[in-house]
């Protein structure tokens, strides 16, 4: 009998290891059940249910640089970071597409300064807690 408890005591232990899941700082994770997106786990330890539970995209919070060509061959360069990462969701396993196609049809208005682009681009991503923190525009 004291076998038996034994046992199930360490399967569910082990178990409950197996769950165990480390962020590294400066970084989020989306965790996926059923292959459909289930919620973003930020920096530092966190419990998945194993077997249910599967690691997703993992994001890091600043640093990421686009370079997006427009029409008209106008191009731009984006510089953002993600500021809320719950905002973004399941859009966090394709920021950087779903960034690049905002930009796009930004850079569809003509004549737009660095600074308008800048502007504009943040009205439109700024709902998914992400910031654009310097923008840069060349003619092609």
């Amino acid at each position: 009998m004291n076998e038996a408890v034994l046992l199930i005591t360490l399967f569910l232990l082990i178990g409950a290891l197996a769950g165990v899941r480390k962020v590294s700082s400066q970084r989020v994770l989306t965790v996926r059940r059923f292959g459909r997106y289930r919620r973003v786990l930020g920096p530092g330890w966190h419990w998945v249910v194993p077997g249910l539970d599967r690691r997703g995209q993992g994001v890091d919070l600043i640093g990421h640089h686009l370079h997006v060509q427009g029409p008209d061959q106008a191009q731009a360069e984006l510089h953002f970071q993600i500021v809320e990462p719950l905002k973004a969701g399941e859009t966090l396993d394709g920021l950087d597409e779903w960034v690049a196609g905002q930009a796009r049809e930004a850079l569809d208005q003509p004549g737009r300064s660095p600074e308008q682009l800048k502007t504009e681009m943040n009205r439109r991503v700024g709902r998914l807690g992400l910031r654009v923190i310097r923008c840069s525009l060349h003619a092609g």
